[in-house]
């Protein structure tokens, strides 16, 4: 079996992905995968021409072209990095994302300081992730997951990865074990639930932030679950719900919404079950 091991850094746990969604990557009125792919695409290709990593006062030239404007953020307030772009010359849907001004992609020569964080900022900051989630439930995120835009979205939204173990414990009477996240047919499982994320039909607005609601200019709250804004009874999976950003105009849309998520969890729990 392989290694438990976990990488201590997850912005780029390997060579098929990483996380931009600290640079907000998904801070976007347009955040599906498709328009950011081609969004980075244009950024990349045009910083590659037109910008130079040795002259300060390009890399602010094109930030000024190339940086959000408000009105296109969801959070209009939280800095958008035009630095982010893709990092390598993979052939996949979405490759690996990351800083085009890191000394690490430039032979040492830093220009983080032109972007919307500096240096500084950049080296020290490490999101929720590192600090709550488990080594076995990092280790399925990476096993799981293969391409840049559905692991920021997976490995930023801790609260879902976890609920979806507690609810899989509950119905097999205790938390699978490592070796069990580890099996080729459990990953495969639970990767049908992570996908769920990538286009969920009953996310609100501002729901590519999962359970994080929009309230103001640089102001979130908790959403609500839909059951409570419906005054209907809560079941147990509405926690997966609130985490996708679900938001649910009727009863009918939540029935709908709950039997979506219901689907590769209940596959993910039997196959669990298969092989106790």
């Amino acid at each position: 079996m392989e290694s438990e091991s976990v990488p201590s850094i997850l912005c780029h746990p390997d060579a098929k992905k990483s996380c931009g969604a600290c640079c907000g990557m998904y801070n976007h009125v347009d955040p599906g995968a498709d328009a950011l792919g081609e969004r980075l695409e244009q950024r990349t290709r045009a910083f590659h021409q037109s910008a130079d990593i040795t002259d300060p006062e390009s890399l602010k030239a094109f930030r000024r072209t190339w940086e959000d404007e408000s009105s296109k953020k969801l959070l209009n307030e939280l800095p958008s990095c035009p630095f982010l772009g893709f990092v390598d010359d993979s052939d996949e849907k979405f490759g690996r994302v990351g800083c085009l001004v890191h000394p690490l992609q430039n032979e040492g020569i830093d220009g983080r300081d032109c972007g919307v964080y500096d240096r500084f900022i950049c080296e020290d900051y490490l999101c929720a992730a590192h600090d709550i989630l488990k080594t076995s439930e990092i280790r399925l995120i990476l096993d799981a997951v293969d391409d840049s835009y559905l692991y920021g979205l997976v490995i930023t939204n801790p609260r879902f990865v976890r609920s979806l173990l507690e609810i899989i414990a509950s119905r097999t009477g205790g938390s699978p074990a490592s070796a069990t996240l580890r099996r080729p047919d459990v990953i495969g499982a639970a990767g049908a639930c992570f996908e769920l994320m990538r286009d969920w039909p009953h996310r609100g607005a501002d729901g590519i932030f999962g359970q994080v609601e929009v309230a103001g200019p640089l102001e979130t709250r908790r959403r609500r679950l839909s059951s409570e804004h419906l005054g209907v009874e809560r079941e147990e999976i509405d926690i997966l719900l609130v985490c996708l950003g679900t938001e649910c105009a009727s009863v009918a849309e939540l029935v709908q919404a709950r039997k979506r998520m219901e689907e590769p969890l209940a596959e993910l729990v039997e196959t669990i079950r298969s092989g106790s």
